[in-house]
């Protein structure tokens, strides 16, 4: 729309465009409504928000025994011993829904008794 028109009744070829400038005002309002939302919850969740612990995703694998950040050589000059695959869930008399790697042969016992489906819980 051209800057220097004052009122929109003016110009016939303005009459028919009041429709879409409201829309346009509408949609650029609801838009930076969004944006404040946006960065309000951001800056909210870095300085107020849960944080996160050290393995949140309850992954099985090597990365998540280690400190973060990491240190020079990932496990700190000792090589961790690894008693069965990376991705053991349902495993039935495990602690927890999940096993690292990295825990101990009696619960690698259990997997090996498994049927390979991964537990109760994910029959096939």
């Amino acid at each position: 729309m051209p800057r220097r028109y004052a009122r929109f009744d003016e110009y016939e070829f303005l009459k028919n465009s009041r429709g879409l400038v409201m829309f346009v005002t509408v949609a650029v309002i609801i838009t930076v409504l969004a944006q404040v939302l946006f960065y309000f919850n951001l800056f909210w969740s870095m300085f107020k928000g849960k944080k996160a612990g050290d393995n949140p995703w309850e992954a099985t694998t090597l990365e998540w025994t280690i400190p973060s950040p990491p240190p020079h050589d990932n496990f700190a000059g000792r090589v961790p011993t690894v008693y069965h695959g990376p991705y053991e869930f349902s495993v039935p008399g495990a602690p927890n829904d999940f096993i690292m790697q990295i825990e101990g042969a009696g619960i690698a016992a259990d997997i090996s008794g498994a049927d390979g489906n991964g537990g109760n819980g994910h029959r096939h």
